[in-house]
């Protein structure tokens, strides 16, 4: 835009407009200002959130006593030449089990003792029943004038629409002998397969693997018979995965899984100082006038130095190796301490972390509940500030369109000054000429 002369002084309309406008905007600024910082502090609530949603996740392992009835299994036999594997649930036991797999459970076969010159051309005859049962279910087919390969197609498309144990397969010995054969979909007595029908005999089939149960002498005394060998419900608890008839007896050995315990309250104790250092750096970045993160530390250390009033052996952290630092915060735990704590009274442990409505675990697991849940007050502060971003983004609209007009009426005022001052220095030249002549 051009500059302006009046009274030998040039006008800068660009320069003036953006120093009026540099005023004006200013409005809008503290509006961008206050809007990096609620979305500072809606990340750090984040942050909050994740920080106190592992510190909930350390305290799975502790914060019912199902979770302490933890126990590992390990077995006389060498790991490279198992005759069986074992897992435990929380209903087992510690104890000492002597395993002697006697035999595994095997599944019935049925094949063709005489073999077919080929497996897609069809088989000439009369009698066209083929039955088959497993157990109480069975179906019949028709193979009149079926090739090998369509027969096998038949007993797979009826067993799967019956959902009946059974399948069906071809076997090429060479070039020109291909057998059928059935094979039960599992394993012992109760899953027999039954062949019959004048059909039978024309695919000449007979029995190649008998059906067999799994069998299991525990303690050389109990004989456990299984159609499965994935046995459960031998010893209360146990699971027991047969891989091979033993050729020894072989001893278990179930024990409680101290270790994995003290691992758990490790990484609670490692959760804990995670969320400490996340809401004091918080406290100096994002949420510094926030008492939100006062409010949480306070509430979970008291619940650290509260009693658990249970009466038993142990009724504080301290008592069994887990303290505060005075000067961080943050908690510290004496392995020592602890695993004397764990073989003097492992039930007084299991109480102080996981006892209903007193244990520590029990208690702070409800309250980050409280804290993270979807009416929590994470997700209150949460929405508050989301409300604040969304009116300040409007208001920041509003505003622009308001500097738009203003900078726009400046504009049109300092055009007509232009047009004026240039008319009057253009009059003033010509009476200047005029007198001057």
């Amino acid at each position: 835009m051009a500059g302006l002369t009046l009274g030998g002084v040039n006008l800068d309309i660009t320069s003036l407009v953006s120093q009026l406008m540099s005023v004006e905007t200013a409005p809008l600024e503290r509006l961008q200002e206050k809007a990096s910082e609620y979305e500072s502090q809606l990340s750090a609530m984040g942050r909050l959130k994740s920080a106190l949603s592992a510190f909930q996740t350390s305290m799975g392992s502790l914060g019912s006593l199902d979770q302490f009835e933890t126990y590992k299994v390990s077995t006389s036999e060498s790991s490279s030449d198992q005759s069986f594997t074992a897992t435990a649930d929380n209903d087992a036991t510690a104890g000492v089990f002597s395993i002697d797999v006697q035999n595994l459970a095997r599944a019935n076969k049925f094949g063709s003792t005489t073999a077919f010159s080929s497996s897609d051309t069809a088989i000439t005859t009369s009698s066209s029943s083929l039955d088959v049962s497993v157990g109480a279910d069975s179906f019949s087919i028709d193979i009149k004038d079926q090739s090998l390969e369509q027969i096998r197609d038949a007993i797979n498309s009826a067993a799967e629409s019956g959902n009946i144990g059974v399948s069906a397969s071809i076997i090429q010995e060479s070039s020109n002998a291909f057998q059928l054969v059935l094979t039960a979909s599992e394993t012992g007595l109760d899953n027999k397969i039954v062949v019959s029908g004048a059909a039978a005999t024309v695919l000449d089939l007979s029995e190649k693997q008998t059906a067999l149960n799994a069998t299991v002498l525990v303690d050389n005394n109990y004989t456990i018979s299984s159609a499965s060998n994935t046995i459960d419900d031998a010893i209360s608890g146990i699971t027991l995965n047969l891989l091979k008839e033993s050729t020894a007896v072989v001893d278990l050995n179930i024990e409680r899984d101290i270790d994995a315990v003290e691992q758990s309250i490790g990484n609670f104790v490692s959760a804990f100082n995670t969320l400490n250092s996340t809401i004091k750096s918080l406290k100096e970045n994002g949420l510094e006038n926030d008492s939100i993160t006062n409010s949480i530390l306070s509430n979970i250390k008291g619940e650290f130095n509260n009693s658990a009033g249970l009466g038993g052996t142990f009724n504080y952290l301290s008592e069994i190796g887990i303290t505060s630092n005075a000067k961080t915060g943050d908690l510290e735990l004496d392995s020592d301490k602890l695993e004397t704590a764990v073989a003097l009274d492992y039930e007084a442990i299991a109480q102080l972390f996981a006892n209903d409505d007193k244990g520590i675990a029990f208690r702070l697991e409800k309250e980050m509940d409280e804290y993270l849940s979807s009416d929590g007050l994470i997700k209150s502060r949460e929405e508050g500030l989301n409300a604040r971003i969304s009116y300040n983004e409007d208001s920041q609209l509003r505003m622009e369109y308001r500097l738009e007009q203003i900078e726009a009426r400046y504009l049109k005022q300092f055009s007509a000054l232009d047009s004026l001052i240039s008319e009057s220095n253009s009059t003033s030249e010509y009476l200047t000429q005029q007198l001057g002549s």
